[in-house]
């Protein structure tokens, strides 16, 4: 199986292509931006430029809040929030989508946090009924199930924007999530974001909202405005300096024997669909962005995936139970 030269990523990797070198796109676009991505200094600057400006118009709106996080009670949600209030000196309103796959460790997470972090916090779901048909159709026609999630995630995220005119909306995506099928500087931070929820889906979905958007099946509440900033693109922050940080400020509880997300209990069940239909584990584009970077070397990235690929190229019976029983439509 042919691999990228330098990242390792396969052949069968999304829209990857190589040069007559062996160097996949991806890399290509890491190295021709560089400088950019990896000017610290100029990174946080940026970001805290945005932050005044967003204080700035919330002020001139009379809002409450100057921006809004979601919350899923994981280490990046809960980092950022510290460092919006406390550095920052951002209003925060945490919101925390219930779609039924969260765990025990994820609610003891964000009551905890809750209880030291001193911000407003909403929590919604909704209709129930309509999300478990958006689970199963996505699962029947795509393979994939998360998609639903980072939409919905997305569409409220905008729609409380909207409400409570919040100008700003800040996220948990890592430079890995971003970068790891970047070829092109339409919607990547920091060189554009987004302020409509339609561009910012354009970051996950590559094209797939435009036709959603010409076949009306998308309400993508055109007439709302909110910058959409991801914290980590302008941080160098790994993920153990995260999880210690935390540790120490607010007593947060890393998971133990757990590989991915444990907030979520189907991630199991995500990472199995993606080793069915794509022939690797979840994060191996993210991978590869850590390898393009210098903080991981090839076979340590390989070493890694190779982990993930025994641990969920099989589940148990009782992960899959649970896990249809949540999105069954009968």
């Amino acid at each position: 199986m042919k691999q990228c030269k330098k990242c390792g990523l396969p052949e069968h990797y999304t829209d990857i292509r190589f040069n007559d070198e062996g160097v996949c796109n991806y890399c290509e676009f890491y190295e021709a931006h560089k400088d950019v991505l990896e000017d610290r200094a100029s990174l946080e600057r940026q970001f805290t430029q945005k932050m005044e400006a967003a204080k700035a118009k919330a002020k001139s709106a009379g809002a409450k809040y100057d921006c809004l996080v979601g919350f899923s009670g994981g280490k990046d949600s809960t980092y950022i929030i510290y460092q919006l209030k406390e550095t920052y000196g951002m209003r925060v309103l945490a919101f925390t989508f219930d779609n039924g796959f969260s765990t025990e460790y994820g609610r003891h997470n964000i009551e905890n946090a809750l209880s030291k972090l001193n911000v407003d916090h909403i929590s919604f779901s909704m209709n129930d009924e309509k999300l478990r048909k958006q689970y199963a159709a996505c699962v029947k026609l795509m393979h994939n199930f998360c998609s639903v999630c980072f939409h919905y995630m997305h569409y409220y995220s905008y729609l409380f924007a909207g409400q409570h005119n919040i100008p700003l909306i800040v996220n948990g995506r890592t430079s890995g999530q971003i970068l790891q099928c970047a070829d092109s500087t339409r919607g990547i931070e920091p060189f554009e974001s987004s302020c409509h929820l339609k561009d910012f889906e354009y970051q996950m979905f590559h094209g797939l909202e435009e036709r959603a958007d010409r076949a009306g099946r998308m309400d993508y509440l055109k007439d709302i405005e909110a910058e959409a900033v991801s914290y980590f693109a302008y941080h160098d922050v790994s993920e153990e300096e995260t999880m210690r940080f935390l540790e120490e400020k607010i007593g947060w509880v890393r998971p133990q024997g757990v590989s991915g997300h444990a907030d979520c209990f189907a991630h199991a069940m995500a990472e199995h669909m993606s080793i069915e239909k794509r022939g690797f584990p979840i994060r191996a584009g993210e991978l590869a962005v850590l390898v393009r970077r210098g903080k991981l070397t090839k076979e340590e990235s390989q070493e890694i995936l190779k982990k993930d690929y025994e641990s969920f190229q099989e589940v148990s019976q009782e992960t899959k139970d649970k896990f249809f029983q949540r999105i069954s439509t009968g």
